[in-house]
């Protein structure tokens, strides 16, 4: 293969890599500045008694950080 050729199809890689990349920081960036919003929303609705949290197994034991 022609070294002209390779560092075409490198650079083409490194293109896709790179746009691959960016996308996912955008979706991150994006997921992050939605974050307080969301606890917001999380924190009104368990305050108003819409969402319970409960801190316990499956099996219903609880963790040892909890055992009194």
């Amino acid at each position: 293969m022609p070294f002209l050729t390779l560092v075409v199809i490198l650079l083409a890689v490194a293109a896709i890599i790179s746009l691959v990349l960016s996308f996912l920081g955008i979706l991150v960036v994006g997921a992050l500045r939605l974050l307080p919003i969301v606890f917001i929303v999380l924190l009104v609705l368990v305050l108003m008694g819409k969402i319970r949290i409960n801190i316990t197994r499956g099996d219903g034991r609880r963790g040892r950080w909890l055992d009194d």
